[in-house]
C-alpha cells in the first residue's frame, strides 16, 4: 500500500484549508452523526473565547470556509470530538548530541492525512504532521518547544477538545515547557491521550490526560499507549520498555525507531509506523524518516513538494518507486 505526504506552507488559513475542508466535508459529517449532539457554531466560538482565545481568528476565518457547516466547525474547532480508532505510536526525547524527540506514528495510511504544513496563526511560526484542517499530531514551534501525542490506552471519552487541536494550540502559545504544561493543565481533552513535549534546553514532560481526572504532568523522556493507573497492553509495555532502555545518543536511537524494533508493520490491526519523525527544537527542524529515506524541513528551510511512500508487511517503510 502507499501514501502520498505533502509539504504545505500556508502562513494563514487560505487555498489549502479551503480544500481540505471541502475534502473532509463527507467524513466529518458521519462522524459526528455518531456523537448525541453536535456542538452549535456559536458554542463552539464561545469555548475557543474562553479556552484558546489566541486563535480566535482563524477559527473566524475556518468558520467562513466552512459556511455554517455545525459539523465541520465544531471538528476544527476540537470540541466534544466521537469517538475514534486509537493510534499506537512511541516517542523518546534525548540530549545528545543536541536536544532531540524522536516519535513513531503508528496507525493505517489510509487514517491520517498526510500533511506537513508550516503556519503563522496565531504570529508564532509553527511546522508539524497536521491532522484533520486544524490539528497536529506532531511539531515543533519557533521558541524550541517540540511536543508529540499518544494514544492514552484508555477508551473513556468526554466533553472537552481534541488531542490534536490541544496540540495545536500548545505549539501556538508555548515558549517552554512552562507553557506547554499550563497549557495541558487548563484545557479539557475529550479523549484518553499521552503527550510528550520536549525544549531546546532538551529538558522533557509527559502528560497523561483524560476526561474522567485531573491531568498528570511529571518530568520524562519517553512515553507510549499507557497510562499510570492502568495495566499497559503487550505492545506498549514492550515499546515503552525498548524506548527507556536506550542510550541518550538520538543517533544510535534513530535505527530503532525508523528501521529497528520499534518500527512496526501490523496495518491489518491499525498499527503500523507511517513515519519516524526526527524533531531538533533548538533549530525548529524536523527529519521526517521511511527507512533508510528521509525528507527534512526547518522553520526557516521548507521544501515544499510530494513524497509517495510505500508500506508492506515485514518491510520498512520506503519511498516507493
Amino acid at each position: 500500500m502507499e501514501k502520498l505526504f505533502r509539504a504545505i506552507d500556508e502562513p494563514v488559513p487560505g487555498d489549502f484549508t479551503k480544500r481540505a475542508i471541502e475534502e473532509s466535508r463527507g467524513f466529518v459529517r458521519g462522524w459526528y452523526a455518531k456523537a448525541d449532539r453536535i456542538p452549535a457554531p456559536e458554542d463552539c466560538r464561545r469555548r475557543v473565547v474562553e479556552i484558546m482565545p489566541e486563535l480566535l481568528p482563524v477559527f473566524d476565518a475556518m468558520a467562513e470556509f466552512a459556511a455554517g457547516d455545525p459539523a465541520m466547525i465544531a471538528a476544527f474547532a476540537g470540541i466534544d470530538p466521537p469517538p475514534l480508532i486509537p493510534a499506537g505510536c512511541t516517542v523518546r526525547a534525548f540530549t545528545r548530541p543536541e536536544p532531540t524527540m524522536l516519535r513513531n506514528y503508528d496507525f493505517h495510511p489510509d487514517a491520517t492525512s498526510a500533511v506537513i504544513l508550516r503556519t503563522r496563526w496565531s504570529g508564532t511560526r509553527v511546522l508539524g504532521m497536521a491532522e484533520g484542517v486544524s490539528g497536529l499530531l506532531d511539531g515543533v514551534n519557533e521558541y524550541g518547544v517540540a511536543a508529540a501525542l499518544t494514544f492514552g490506552g484508555r477508551h473513556v471519552y468526554g466533553p472537552g477538545f481534541g488531542i490534536v487541536q490541544i496540540l495545536r494550540y500548545l505549539l501556538e502559545v508555548s515558549r517552554g515547557l512552562g507553557d506547554a504544561a499550563e497549557v495541558l493543565r487548563r484545557v479539557p481533552c475529550a479523549w484518553s491521550q499521552n503527550v510528550l513535549v520536549q525544549d531546546r534546553s532538551g529538558k522533557a514532560l509527559r502528560a497523561e490526560l483524560a476526561p474522567d481526572r485531573e491531568p498528570r504532568i511529571v518530568e520524562a523522556d519517553a512515553v507510549t499507549n499507557h497510562q499510570a493507573e492502568v495495566v499497559p497492553g503487550e505492545s506498549s509495555r514492550r515499546r515503552f520498555e525498548t524506548a527507556c532502555s536506550l542510550a541518550d545518543d538520538a543517533g544510535s536511537g534513530r535505527a530503532v525507531f525508523a528501521e529497528g524494533e520499534l518500527c512496526l508493520d501490523d496495518f491489518d490491526g491499525w498499527l503500523g509506523t507511517l513515519y519516524t519523525a526526527e524533531y531538533r527544537p533548538a533549530g525548529g527542524s524536523v527529519r521526517y524518516h521511511w527507512g533508510a529515506d528521509s525528507w527534512e524541513h526547518a522553520l526557516d528551510r521548507f521544501e515544499a513538494g510530494s513524497r509517495k511512500i510505500a508500506y508492506g508487511v515485514g518491510a520498512v517503510p520506503r519511498l516507493a518507486a
